[in-house]
Parts: C-alpha cells; structure tokens; sequence
C-alpha cells in the first residue's frame, strides 16, 4: 500500500499526532490545517432576533417580513452543517469565532446573521475533545465581536481561562511554535482574540498575529485569482496565514435566488475549485497555512489539506 492510501485510512481525528517526526519539529504555522469559515453557524437559531452583525437596513426588513425573513437570513448565514465535536472528529483544526453578548438573556452566543448557540458549551465541547486527543492542537480566532463591552470581555477571558487552564498556550515566538514543543508542555489550544484587552495577557494572541485575506465576492474566478495573488504572503515567519476558500453573497445574489441558499447557490459551486486550487498548492507557494471553506464535509476537503503536508 503506498503513503496516500495510507493517510486516506487514517483516522482524522488523531492526524496531527500522525504526522512523520520532521514535521512535529517546524513551526505550527508551517504546516497545513484545514479549518472552517463561521464554524459554529450551523447553530443559528431561525426563531432568534436579528444578531448585530447585519446592518440596519436587514433589520428593518426582519422587523417587516417577521419570520419569513428570519428564514431568508438563516438559509443565507448558516456556512456549516457538522457540529463542533463533528468538525473535530473530522480533523478540523482551526475555528473561525464571531460572537456577541445577547441583549435578552446577556449571555455571549455564536452569530452570522442571526444568533447561535451559547459559546461556553461549545468550548466546553472543544475542551472534551482535546482531553480524549492530547496531542491535537486547535486554534480558536475569536475575530468579529460585536456588543461586547470591556467587562463583558474580561468575563469571556477569564471563563476561558478556566475552562482550557493549562491546555492554553501562551504567547510564543513562532519559531518556538512547534508541535514537539507543545506536546512536551502539554499545551493544545492557541486563542487568537481581536480586541485590545488581550495586549497585555500573555495567555491570549493578539489578532495581528494572523493574515487572513477576503475576497469578498461571488465570482468563482475571482476568488481563486485572489488567492493567487496572495501565494507569497504566507512565507510571514511571525503569522498565521489564513486562505478562505469562500464565495460571500450581497443583496442581489439573495433576492435573485430567494428560495435558495448558501449551500446550494455559492458554497456547493466553489467547493471542487477551490479543493482543485488547494492540491496545486503542492508545485507552488501555498502548501501550508490554515485553509477555511463553507461546508467543509463537501469535496474532501479535509483530506486533501491534511495531505499537503505530505
């Protein structure tokens, strides 16, 4: 049996303790991960408020159409379908966060649109996970937060703290990131956070600390010539590189197929092009980095980034 169908019997949920013993020794974000865009909207509740996220024009619309409306948002926000231990077992490594206090019952949920679940049972999930792996590591980007004030974000920090405890790892020079080093520390979750409460805890990354470029568009084309262009940025020897695989609808895309979905309409059309794009990334400058798309079940994904490494 060769080496790639012996990496396609792997069981993803361990691939990083797999890895050959060259690799455990380069820095982490030297490596490729496959991660997921919005990775906890499949949690949207179509019932809930319109979250803070969406401009006020959505919610003026929301506040006239009612439910109907709320369910044109939820087709057109939800971008993952695997629940987050789902995504785990299936090797995913990397969380794409945005959050928000809700204003009702004040507790901070995941949101795209409209709001999600609570996020400390989900990184309690996350927690069980690396208990069961103890060589996995997961990087949790807390990247758009929205109605949060500097209590509310001591609050999160410290609930974060005391849920990972010594599984978190500190700030580190990246060279020094390197998968034998964490596992030697016993360390497994690396939290990015974009605010500026985080400068002076050593025990979170400043978002600075991670590229991740956005096409912003609904053209198949120009997303890939996007990425091309970027093919030199990931050799930051300080960041994390991120590549978005992603295709973002705007209001005409919405009201032109108003019965139909993310999914169905963008992510499902991009999904074999970009997975085509990230297995050229072998000949080329983009052969390692984090890697996100919607749906990340579709066109294996997963797989074929894991395989980079290789």
């Amino acid at each position: 049996m060769d080496a790639p169908q012996k990496r396609q019997n792997k069981n993803w949920k361990d691939w990083m303790s797999q890895l050959p013993s060259h690799l455990q020794k380069v820095p982490l974000n030297k490596l490729a991960i496959p991660g997921s865009h919005n990775s906890f909207s499949y949690s949207l509740d179509p019932q809930s408020q319109v979250a803070p996220d969406q401009s006020r024009e959505i919610q003026a619309v929301v506040h006239m159409f009612g439910a109907p409306g709320r369910d044109v948002i939820h087709r057109w926000s939800i971008t993952q379908n695997l629940t987050v231990e789902q995504q785990l077992n299936s090797g995913i490594r990397y969380f794409d966060l945005r959050i928000s206090r809700h204003s009702a019952s004040g507790k901070v949920c995941f949101v795209h649109g409209l709001h999600g679940a609570d996020v400390i049972p989900c990184l309690e999930d996350i927690k069980k996970f690396l208990e069961s792996h103890p060589k996995e590591i997961v990087i949790l980007d807390f990247n758009h937060l929205y109605a949060m004030e500097a209590g509310h974000h001591a609050s999160l920090l410290e609930t974060m703290t005391e849920i990972f405890g010594n599984k978190i790892c500190p700030f580190l020079n990246m060279e020094c990131l390197t998968l034998e080093m964490l596992w030697e520390s016993e360390l497994q979750v690396i939290i990015l956070y974009h605010h500026h409460i985080v400068s002076d805890n050593p025990f979170f990354w400043s978002g600075s600390l991670i590229r991740s470029p956005w096409a912003n568009s609904t053209d198949i084309s120009h997303v890939l010539s996007f990425l091309d262009k970027h093919k030199r940025e990931n050799d930051d020897k300080e960041r994390f590189f991120c590549w978005q695989g992603v295709l973002t609808p705007n209001a005409q895309t919405i009201i032109s197929h108003f019965s139909g979905s993310l999914k169905d309409v963008l992510a499902s059309r991009l999904a074999p092009f970009f997975v085509t794009w990230v297995k050229n990334g072998k000949n080329v400058n983009c052969k390692h980095g984090i890697f996100i798309m919607d749906f990340v079940e579709m066109a294996d994904f997963i797989p074929t980034v894991i395989d980079l490494n290789y």
